[in-house]
């Protein structure tokens, strides 16, 4: 009887983005589309693709930016299919730890940041909710990270004015 044992201790690439962003990715898809069985399957989708992608011969510079570049395409899809193509709007309640009582400042941030225009919001989200860096923003929205750094400075900045002139 032969048992074939893979003796290589380094795990693959996928097996490490898994361990590493998994979670990520679930409430990334859940945010968006709510549910945590339907954000469990566009994980696995997203892997799925990302297998392939790599299968092919496809290299990314930044593999967590390009795996949340699939998820962005997998997300965009799934809106399609149900007829509804747009950012949803940045809702962090949405994470399983139980939120603190409510601020009146931090209510006002999310009507501004919702307010904000999709593009916008999805940086933002990127950046401060999945906490990708500027150069795994730019591989997910294929994008240079001159164009991260300058959209992410107006989205900050805008909501920074809007929320100023709220408060006068």
């Amino acid at each position: 009887m032969n048992l074939a044992v893979d003796t290589n201790p380094v795990p693959s690439l996928l097996e490490r983005l898994f361990a590493e962003s998994a979670e990520e990715l679930k409430r990334f898809f859940a945010r968006r589309h709510g549910g945590e069985e339907a954000a469990r399957d566009l994980v696995q989708e997203t892997f799925l693709q990302m297998a392939r992608g790599l299968r092919d011969g496809k290299s990314p510079k930044c593999a967590r930016g390009y795996l949340f570049g699939i998820a962005r395409h997998v997300s965009h899809a799934v809106w399609r299919e149900k007829d509804a193509d747009k950012v949803l709007p940045f809702d962090p309640d949405t994470n399983e730890t139980p939120a603190p009582e409510r601020d009146e400042r931090v209510e006002a941030a999310r009507e501004t940041i919702s307010a904000l225009e999709p593009v916008q919001r999805e940086i933002l989200d990127l950046r401060f909710a999945q906490g990708l860096s500027y150069a795994e923003i730019a591989e997910a929205l294929s994008i240079p990270i001159g164009t991260v750094r300058s959209r992410l400075h107006h989205a900050v900045a805008e909501v920074r004015q809007r929320l100023e002139s709220e408060n006068h």
